[in-house]
């Protein structure tokens, strides 16, 4: 037992031990791996050879992977290729700058690879390897072989031309959307292993993924070297060339200056005093020549316009364009030797700004006297023109105005006062003075008994301190009428700030004043009134809250206003009424044309309820938030009278109900028991009649048919009266209503000595019904029992079922003698017959009965009929579930017959 055990250790720590060499190895090649890679990357780094980088690769993948091959094949644009870097053991082929062509890859294969396809093959000879792959690898004595592919990006859109002279390669092109790129495959990083098959290990297949990329990195970063190289000796010939431009048109500007200066020389010492005096006028000057060419523009110009001399020189005229009709007029005039009129025109800044400018033109001459140009003189009159037209509009405004306008002198401000200067139009017809009647006087010439002292105090000193200031108060007109006036004074100070005026503004307030007196009385009145009222007035936000309640609130409802302020008037409103009541008030403010009653109970300080009636509509006032008004009146004892006198209503309409069927009750049942005693008493009286059988018989049936008719009467009778007091049975059950009416119908057939034709058809999808067969019964037995009677014999009488998805539709049509219009608004009340039924027997009840039991169903009857065509009554069950369906009545048994 012990050496089982000591066995078993071993045995553990063995595979322990072997378990962990083999992590040690694993990670030994994972670090190899990651070396290998960082060397590789390190070296891309370093150098910018790419075909040492590629043979540098290949040596070090063949060495780690121990394959006997490993090269890199490129693929070029026409799909053939080439090996450029290999690393190979001695004793196979090499391969290397060997070019194969398109068939030994072709293009169908590379659409896989451009998106990362890697292909391992384990052995050549496998059944996966196509034939042809297989042949031409074998010639290589390769057995095994690992394919990676190398990605590079392509731009889309092509780069500028390095030819093109207008932009240079390295510029950055502006607006321009950044290049595309598209992943191509640029060629193969390929391991053979050709001593044996080879089972590839995915860390391989990684590793040589990662290399790939790397090789990707060097490829593209040797491009763009390569690139780069390019580009700087393009830029230097590009310099060089643009130089050597440069040098040849500054030879050309140095002689162009030369010439020019010469000239300037030779035309100095003519133009030096001209251009003295033009530089020197505060006014524009400038000259055009015959083509309307700027050739002098003096710096009063530049400032008045804001073109410069050097913008404009030999330019076309931009104050007066050659296409200009006023210039032409100018031209033809200067032409002629003729110093045209000045001419006030509006024209345009170089900013765009409207100026307003006096154009004086003059011919200038060459000094043989021929005209060769125009002198121009321009005056801006743009600041004068705007004040003459602020004068104009600011007396427009003063004179036109419905204030009244007063200027006075500024001093003396006490006793005698400052002198009035002016007034408009507006003053006179205020106070009934004209301008002439108060020039020259004070302005204490309005003042009178009622002027307010205190108030003139305060205005004068305001005027003692040169300070604005309104005020109101009472003056008087020529004719001694006294107005309430509201005025303005403004002190007006000259450029130096002294105060040289006083303008004063005056309205007439008469009116106002009138209103705003009314508005405070008319206030008082209603505030009385509503105070004072015994409806209650509140003043509510949109959410509830009460702003205003008037002191009737206490008499009413017991609440003092105070307590209710602040306070949301819906909870005062019974829970029954609150959705109701919530809606009608808040919806005033949407709809403030319609003010509805609305009746609600509201709660009393006490715990009892008092019924309200209350109007709302939107409240008009200046607040920015919207408010309704709520006038509420106590209805509590109207509506308790209401109730008594409807009651009482009722009491007297159920007694002349009573009287009027008891009447008829006694009337139905006269006729059958007059009928079964005339029969007895013949049959007591009469020994021929009892003792002829046929006779004895005849008088039997008799008073058994009134018996029936009797038997008939009450128990319809006694159904109308059960359905009236909510006592009538109710019994639903689920029901086979097709097969029902076809028994049904049979029965009637079988009873039916006048030989009717009862046809009876089913439409829809059949389904069961929850219905009371007892109560059906009933409500068919009348129906048809009516088409039959009242049809003549053999008559067609049909009935029709009708399923659909939410009800079960029973029809029945007759033939018969049809209902009067007059008569099919009573067709439910107790004993109505139609007029026109003659000697037809019946009690007028079946019809009510049959309501009666269609209302238990919740069902609807309707009736339609023409006189001699015929009847047709429709019934409608609504599809119920029993749940819905159950109720607590009772009822007696009904019978079919109808009375």
């Amino acid at each position: 037992m012990f050496a089982i055990v000591l066995f078993a250790i071993y045995y553990v720590l063995s595979w322990q031990i072997a378990q962990r060499q083999r992590a040690e190895r694993t990670l030994q090649k994972q670090t190899e791996r990651e070396r290998l890679v960082n060397q590789i990357a390190q070296q891309i780094r370093r150098s910018l050879d790419l075909d040492e980088v590629l043979a540098t690769t290949v040596a070090e993948v063949k060495q780690f992977l121990q394959a006997d091959r490993v090269l890199i094949y490129q693929i070029s644009e026409d799909a053939t290729g080439s090996a450029i870097a290999e690393a190979v053991s001695s004793h196979y082929i090499a391969i290397l700058d060997e070019t194969f062509p398109e068939e030994v890859f072709p293009r169908e294969y590379h659409h896989a690879y451009t998106l990362g396809k890697t292909r391992v093959i384990a052995n050549v000879e496998q059944l996966d390897v196509e034939p042809c792959l297989a042949e031409f690898v074998q010639q290589f004595g390769v057995k095994a072989k690992l394919v990676v592919p190398i990605l590079q990006e392509r731009l889309e859109k092509a780069e500028p031309s390095a030819s093109d002279p207008a932009v240079l390669p390295t510029q950055p092109q502006p607006n321009s959307a950044p290049p595309l790129t598209q992943p191509y495959l640029w060629g193969l990083l390929i391991a053979h292993q050709c001593s044996q098959p080879r089972q590839w290990h995915p860390w391989e297949v990684e590793l040589m993924q990662q290399l790939s990329t790397q090789i990707a990195i060097a490829i593209q970063q040797s491009e763009l070297y390569e690139r780069l190289q390019h580009l700087n000796i393009d830029l230097e010939n590009r310099v060089q060339q643009r130089t050597r431009e440069l040098s040849q048109s500054n030879v050309l500007l140095q002689a162009e200056i030369i010439e020019r200066q010469q000239t300037e020389a030779a035309l100095r010492h003519t133009n030096q005093t001209l251009q003295s005096l033009i530089a020197a006028s505060p006014r524009a000057i400038f000259t055009v020549d015959l083509k309307n060419h700027i050739r002098i523009w003096n710096p009063a110009a530049e400032h008045m316009f804001g073109w410069t001399e050097v913008e404009l020189l030999d330019q076309p005229n931009p104050i007066m364009p050659e296409e200009l009709e006023e210039y032409q007029t100018i031209k033809n005039n200067v032409m002629k030797g003729i110093t045209p009129p000045s001419l006030e025109i509006r024209r345009r800044k170089k900013d765009g700004t409207p100026i307003e400018i006096v154009f004086s033109a003059a011919p200038l001459r060459e000094s043989n006297g021929i005209i060769n140009g125009i002198v121009v003189v321009v005056a801006d009159i743009t600041e004068q023109k705007r004040q003459a037209e602020q004068v104009r509009l600011l007396q427009s405004v003063v004179v036109n105005t419905n204030d009244a306008v007063l200027i006075t002198e500024a001093e003396p401000i006490d006793e005698p006062g400052p002198r009035i200067l002016y007034v408009n139009k507006a003053f006179t017809r205020t106070t009934g003075y004209s301008l002439e009647e108060v020039v020259g006087k004070t302005p204490r010439i309005f003042q009178g008994s009622k002027t307010d002292r205190a108030v003139l105090d305060i205005v004068r000193a305001s005027l003692l301190e040169w300070r604005p200031v309104t005020a109101e108060v009472i003056n008087y007109r020529k004719d001694g009428s006294e107005f309430w006036v509201e005025f303005s004074i403004v002190p007006v100070a000259d450029r130096t700030g002294y105060y040289t005026h006083w303008i004063a503004v005056q309205r007439d307030i008469t009116e106002r004043k009138r209103i705003e007196q009314e508005l405070r009385w008319s206030e008082e009145r209603y505030r009385s009134l509503i105070e004072n009222a015994l409806d209650i007035v509140a003043i509510l936000e949109t959410d509830g809250i009460i702003q205003y309640i008037s002191p009737s609130v206490e008499k009413v409802l017991g609440y003092s206003p105070s307590s209710l302020i602040g306070k949301n008037f819906f909870e005062l409103i019974h829970s029954d009424d609150f959705v109701a009541t919530c809606y009608s008030i808040t919806n005033a403010t949407k709809n403030p044309e319609v003010a509805l009653p609305i009746e609600f109970n509201c709660r009393h300080k006490d715990g009892s309820w008092r019924s309200l009636e209350a109007i709302s509509q939107k409240f008009i006032n200046d607040s920015e938030s919207t408010q309704v008004v709520v006038n509420s009146r106590d209805i509590t004892e109207r509506k308790r009278l209401i109730e008594l006198h409807t009651a009482l209503e009722h009491e007297k309409e159920l007694g002349i109900l009573k009287t009027r069927f008891f009447s008829m009750a006694s009337h139905e049942f006269r006729t059958p028991l007059s009928t079964a005693l005339a029969a007895a008493q013949i049959l007591e009286n009469s020994p021929q009649a009892w003792e002829d059988v046929e006779k004895r018989s005849r008088n039997f049936r008799r008073i058994q048919d009134a018996v029936k008719n009797m038997v008939q009467l009450l128990d319809d009778i006694l159904t109308i009266s059960r359905a009236e007091t909510g006592k009538l049975e109710f019994n639903p059950q689920w029901l086979d209503l097709e097969k029902f009416c076809r028994n049904f119908i049979d029965e009637i057939r079988l009873g039916d000595a006048s030989n009717h034709a009862l046809e009876f058809s089913c439409e829809g999808q059949w389904q069961k019904v929850y219905m009371d067969e007892k109560l059906l019964r009933s409500i068919l037995g009348n129906i048809l029992s009516n088409a039959i009677k009242y049809s003549p014999k053999n008559a067609q009488v049909k009935c029709l079922l009708n399923f659909d998805k939410y009800s079960s539709i029973i029809q029945v049509s007759d033939q018969g003698i049809g209902i009067l219009v007059q008569d099919q608004n009573q067709l439910f009340e107790p004993f109505h017959r139609g007029r026109n039924v003659r000697n037809i027997p019946g009690t007028g009840l079946g019809l009510v009965v049959v309501k009666k039991c269609i209302d238990l169903h919740d069902g609807n009857i309707t009736i339609s009929s023409d006189i001699d065509r015929g009847t047709t009554v429709t019934i409608i069950f609504p599809h119920t579930k029993p749940a819905a369906a159950s109720r607590d009545r009772e009822c007696d048994s009904l019978q079919t017959n109808n009375g």
